[in-house]
Parts: C-alpha cells; sequence; structure tokens
C-alpha cells in the first residue's frame, strides 16, 4: 500500500511527540492528522475515518486503555488498529487486555514505530 494513501490518527497531549511523530510519519508519506487531548473522541475518529490510531496511555484528563476499549466497543470503529505508547512498566499488558491491536514501548525506535504501523496497516487491508 502507497504511504500516501494511509492516513495516521495520532493521539497525545504532549507536544514534543506530537510533533516528532507528526514530522517523522510525514516524512515517510503518510497523511497525518494529531489530536491533543480525548474531546469527543468516538465521533472525531468516526468524522476522520483514520486507517490506524497511534495513542498515549496517559492523556491529560483521560485514560488511553479506557478509550481504546470505547472505540474497540464501537462497532462503527472497531476494525480501526490501535497502537498504544507507554512508558510505564507493565503497560504493554494493560493496553492489549483494553483492545489495543499493538503496543510500542516509549522510548521507542522511529524504525520500530514505522513497521508496527506498517505492519498493522498490511494486516487490516492485505493486498489480494
Amino acid at each position: 500500500m502507497n504511504n500516501q494513501n494511509v492516513h495516521v490518527l495520532i493521539i497525545d497531549d504532549n507536544e514534543d511527540i506530537l510533533f516528532m511523530l507528526r514530522s517523522m510519519f510525514q516524512f515517510k508519506g503518510y497523511q497525518v492528522t494529531v489530536k491533543e487531548n480525548a474531546d469527543d473522541i468516538e465521533n472525531f475518529i468516526m468524522g476522520l475515518s483514520p486507517d490506524i490510531i497511534l495513542m498515549d496511555m496517559l492523556l491529560s484528563g483521560a485514560n488511553g486503555s479506557e478509550l481504546c476499549k470505547q472505540i474497540k466497543s464501537n462497532m462503527d470503529i472497531a476494525s480501526i488498529p490501535v497502537v498504544m505508547i507507554s512508558a510505564m512498566p507493565h503497560a504493554d499488558k494493560i493496553c492489549l487486555e483494553a483492545g489495543a491491536d499493538y503496543f510500542v514501548s516509549k522510548p521507542f525506535e522511529m524504525d520500530k514505530m514505522i513497521s508496527t504501523v506498517a505492519g498493522a496497516v498490511e494486516n487490516r487491508n492485505p493486498v489480494i
């Protein structure tokens, strides 16, 4: 799949991480939308229709793993792969139990993040 056809939604309340991830994925040719909070997240996602969601586990005023549960329980958006990111110990287990499709621990290697996203999108849209 051509990266230009892949829309990545990044949800994180850290401006530096948003800037880095946005820059990294745009450089690789992805379409990128960033969101700094979880306000009205389900409607936002339905209106945007991203191909993949990258979301921090700890957001100001919100728990990313709880948001993941909401996303995965909404049949209109449940099929969108969710990659959770966190620096918390044992966060991988919490996020995967919440329904995340993938987990990447912080700090992460850029290549690891890009390959995780590429693999998630490829698995969602297999080439026939």
